[in-house]
Parts: structure tokens; C-alpha cells; sequence
């Protein structure tokens, strides 16, 4: 019994943890896209979080250059389990291909948007990364294009379109709807309807069979 209890009190300990190192994410955050890393200090961190310097320190050592690559790792994690999860709803092979490709350019308009902070800091602050956590940033971002593609070649496998070099293709459409998303984050330049459909109109033609 007396061992069950104390394996309790370490969960309950860990998830305590785990709480307070979000929160100090979560802060970090909004403090990093809104002033920057350089003008964003500790010593406001810490007032906001709540938490003596020591504590802070005691979940990064590494201070404010660990909460940024611990930050940016976060937010890309969620972002691309997210994306994923989106995509394995849409990419359906009973819905007609136009249908597929316009609901998963919704989508991923839709998660830009949400990722504004994640993009304003990485875009700010990315001399201050090393080459690996950069690595590992771009490797997490090919996740969505592979699901792509692999949805794609199931399409060319059923006759829907045609055979050819599937990775050109998903990273094309892809970054197609980065570059309307990043429009709309930076320009407020929002794509309408029409935009949207002409795009999708496009793809199909350059796929058909």
C-alpha cells in the first residue's frame, strides 16, 4: 500500500510539473511574438508566471535560450499532430478529388492562422537556433507533405490522375497554400472563394489523366 501511495505522489508531482512548464511556455510565447526574445527578460517571465528565478531555472537550466528552443518545439508538435489529424479526416477516398483538395487547403489556411505566433517567432529569432533544432523543425514540417503524397498516389492508383513525381507535387500545392496563408498573416490579404477555387481548378487540370 505504502508503495502504491508513493507511486501517486510521484504522478501527481510529475503532472504538477509538467503544468508548470507549460504555463512558463505558454507565456513565453506570447511575450516572444509580441516583444521579441531579446526584449522579453526573465525577470518579466517570472513576475507574470508567478515563479522565483530559481524555480524557472529549475525547468530550464538553460534560461531564455532553452524556453525559446523548448518553446518552438512545442508549438511545432502540436501543430503538426494537429495537421495530421486534419488531413487523415479529409484526405477520404470517397469524397471526389476536388472536394479533398479544397477541404485540405481550408485546413491548412486555418492552421497558418492559428500558428501566427509560432511563425512570428521562428521567423524573428531563427539566427538564434542551432543548425539541429532547425533540422528537426523542417524534418517535423515534411510530415503533412508525406501524407500528402501519399494520398496522392493512391488517387494515381484508382486512375484519378496521373503518375508522376509526387513529392514535386504535394510540396507545390503545399506551398501554394503557405504562401496565400503567409499573404494573410502578413498583408491581411485574406483569399477569397473565388481564389480558393481557381487554385484548386488549377491543380486538377495539371493532374488529370
Amino acid at each position: 500500500m505504502a508503495a502504491t501511495n508513493d507511486a501517486k505522489k510521484r504522478t501527481n508531482r510529475d503532472l504538477l510539473a509538467e503544468e508548470r512548464r507549460q504555463q512558463i511556455l505558454d507565456i513565453a510565447k506570447r511575450q516572444f511574438a509580441e516583444k521579441g526574445f531579446h526584449a522579453t527578460s526573465m525577470r518579466e517571465l517570472n513576475k507574470e508566471i508567478g515563479m522565483a528565478d530559481a524555480l524557472t531555472y529549475h525547468y530550464f537550466p538553460g534560461g531564455k535560450q532553452e524556453i525559446l528552443k523548448a518553446v518552438l518545439q512545442d508549438l511545432q508538435e502540436k501543430r503538426m499532430a494537429t495537421i495530421l489529424s486534419s488531413f487523415a479526416n479529409t484526405f477520404s477516398d470517397q469524397l471526389p478529388l476536388r472536394e479533398v483538395l479544397k477541404n485540405a487547403v481550408q485546413g491548412l489556411d486555418k492552421r497558418f492562422m492559428n500558428d501566427k505566433d509560432y511563425f512570428q517567432i521562428l521567423i524573428q529569432e531563427r539566427n538564434l537556433l542551432e543548425n539541429e533544432q532547425l533540422e528537426w523543425l523542417n524534418r517535423m514540417a515534411d510530415q503533412p507533405n508525406e501524407a500528402l503524397v501519399g494520398f496522392l498516389e493512391k488517387r494515381a492508383a484508382l486512375g484519378e490522375i496521373r503518375q508522376m513525381d509526387f513529392q514535386m507535387a504535394a510540396s507545390q500545392l503545399a506551398s501554394h497554400a503557405a504562401i496565400g496563408a503567409f499573404q494573410q498573416i502578413l498583408l491581411g490579404k485574406e483569399r477569397d472563394a473565388a481564389q480558393l477555387e481557381r487554385m484548386i481548378d488549377f491543380y486538377i487540370n495539371l493532374w488529370s489523366v
